[in-house]
């Protein structure tokens, strides 16, 4: 599979494509390899998002993360922050490896102004999970399996004019599904070790 220290050695010299338009609202997440469930096949967590009415992403598998705040004072603050308030996991800046490309939002139209930056953790022990209104369950998946072409399944969008996206399966008995902006980050991800989801439709 993808070994940590690969990871590692990869982020040390990768320069992440950014969006620098002052004016664009800007969100982060956490994609946080857990490094306790095994060194050369981490897991990487994903959060299940609460069901709520306004909440354009409601129900959706995702990173954790949120929108950047005046307080947030350096790049990865606001992962970091929110991650914390959604599950409970206190990630450090010592324990970021490196940042993917900057993904511009395009839920149906209404995330069009928003920039969201991902940024790579390496957690070498993960304890209970504390999750809040925010989140109905956090899972943790090995790379491996969201690689399985077994899993691989589309997801059919109304509001992107029915257009069928890829997406994982979290299991062969697990239906919950993970695509969109979060499918879009794993394949920025996995592309840098040769290794490659279904594309995206344009």
């Amino acid at each position: 599979m993808i070994p940590a220290q690969r990871i590692r050695s990869f982020f040390d010299l990768h320069t992440p494509a950014l969006v620098s338009e002052p004016s664009l609202k800007r969100a982060e997440v956490a994609l946080v390899l857990n490094l306790a469930s095994d060194q050369e096949d981490p897991d990487i967590l994903f959060i299940q998002r609460a069901e709520h009415k306004d909440d354009p992403w409601s129900g959706q598998m995702a990173f954790p993360g949120g929108r950047r705040e005046p307080q947030d004072q350096w790049d990865g603050a606001a992962a970091c922050r929110e991650t914390h308030e959604e599950i409970g996991l206190e990630l450090s800046p010592s324990q970021m490896v490196g940042r993917l490309d900057d993904m511009r939002g395009r839920h149906g139209g209404r995330s069009a102004d928003l920039v969201i930056s991902c940024f790579v953790f390496m957690a070498d022990e993960v304890r209970a999970f504390r999750p809040n209104h925010e989140v109905s369950d956090v899972v943790s998946l090995p790379l491996s399996r969201l690689l399985d072409p077994t899993l691989r399944t589309t997801v059919r969008y109304d509001a992107a004019g029915d257009l069928a996206f890829p997406g994982v399966l979290l299991d062969s008995e697990d239906p919950r599904v993970i695509w969109g902006l979060t499918y879009r980050f794993l394949t920025n991800f996995f592309s840098h070790f040769g290794l490659h989801l279904p594309a995206m439709p344009r």
